[in-house]
């Protein structure tokens, strides 16, 4: 009997035997297509870690130990520099004819206080030198001689190589040698002392730096205050500006009479209320060789007979390169005598012109330091040539 295949059957054997020769065929294939697509997956950089999640365990997991790398070198650029602010440099004044040969302006006076930085220390401060001596007694013989001194302001940054002008400046009644430097004058919230107030002239440019000498017009015994202008007035000239021009560098080329007067327009003198009076006595009347310039605060010393003096004989010819005067508002030193001392002058001494060389300034005030500090600061870019 003829047995019958099923056809069904037939075409599912065709169907199988058909899949496994296309999975044989194909298998192969895809595989390394996955393994090349894996690959490139690996290679790809994304912007942010993928961060996964770890199975907590019981223990806690060790981290490995971190590589040591190099360390990083970190290149930049060199900063720029800072600059450096160049200061402004000081413009000292300088007077001829009552006008600065540099800028051209007339001089500016103050009347009040002077500016509150000028009372303040500064750094570049001078020095202050007290020298003791013997001297003989010009004025009373009869005393034989006399222990004297005198304070000398050095200015700061001193050049022994360099010449430098020398005022001198004498006290006022009941003062002594240091009342001009040393000695500090309270006004309240304000200090005032006279080296400070230089110190700060000088570092700001006000005028060229200069040896100060601060004599004693005193004379011992009380012996009046005519014996104190005579003693000190050939003690200038015999002792003590030989003694700075010989052991400090001034326009002098040495102590003698002869370079002194050379150097004339190099050395000023200046005072208060009688050391006002010295200005004249002294200074005018028997120096008149020796400064060519001159500051009386609070006081003159009978002009009439200075004038007279100074116009006769070789002070003929000499020169007046300043003559400035100045007093307090306040009491009677103002109009009764230097007022009227320096109209004097200026009538019937030729030369001397108001405004070029010859100068009045009025302060608020009385007969006091804060005035006569006032005057010495308006006065002195005025005295040297």
């Amino acid at each position: 009997m003829k047995s019958k295949f099923p056809f069904w059957l037939l075409c599912l054997l065709l169907f199988s035997a058909l899949i496994t020769i296309c999975i044989a065929v194909f298998l192969p294939f895809l595989q390394n297509l996955h393994q090349a697509a894996s690959v490139a997956r690996s290679e790809i950089v994304t912007p942010y870690p993928v961060i996964s999640e770890a199975i907590p365990t019981s223990e806690p997991a060790i981290s490995p130990v971190p590589a040591i790398s190099s360390p990083a070198v970190i290149v930049s650029a060199e900063p720029s520099p800072t600059p450096v602010a160049t200061p402004e440099p000081i413009h000292i004044h300088h007077y001829v004819d009552g006008v600065c040969d540099s800028c051209g302006k007339a001089p500016e006076f103050y009347t009040d206080f002077l500016p509150r930085e000028f009372y303040q220390e500064t750094e570049k401060a001078g020095s202050v030198i007290r020298h003791e001596y013997t001297i003989t007694a010009y004025a009373n013989h009869g005393d034989g001689e006399y222990d004297r001194c005198f304070n000398l302001y050095i200015p700061y940054d001193y050049n022994e190589n360099l010449p430098y002008d020398v005022l001198v400046l004498v006290h006022g009644g009941g003062g002594n040698e240091d009342s001009w430097l040393n000695e500090v004058y309270d006004y309240g919230d304000i200090q005032m002392q006279g080296r400070v107030i230089f110190d700060n002239m000088f570092a700001n440019g006000i005028c060229n730096p200069c040896i100060i000498v601060c004599p004693v017009t005193e004379t011992y015994y009380m012996q009046g205050l005519t014996a104190g202008i005579n003693q000190l007035r050939d003690e200038l000239r015999e002792y003590i500006l030989p003694w700075v021009a010989e052991n400090y560098s001034t326009y002098a080329k040495d102590g003698s009479l002869e370079s002194l007067r050379a150097a004339r327009d190099h050395f000023a003198l200046g005072g208060l209320s009688n050391g006002a009076l010295f200005v004249f006595e002294g200074g005018m009347r028997y120096n008149f060789d020796l400064f060519g310039s001159y500051a009386a605060f609070s006081g003159d010393g009978e002009p009439w007979i200075t004038v007279r003096i100074i116009q006769t004989g070789d002070y003929a010819d000499l020169p007046i390169n300043c003559l400035f005067t100045g007093a307090g508002l306040d009491g009677d030193f103002q109009d009764q005598y230097t007022q009227i001392g320096y109209d004097y002058f200026l009538e019937n001494e030729p030369r001397l012109t108001d405004g070029k060389n010859a100068f009045h300034v009025d302060v608020n005030g009385g007969h006091e330091w804060k005035v006569w500090f006032t005057d010495i600061f308006n006065a002195l870019p005025l005295l040297f040539k």
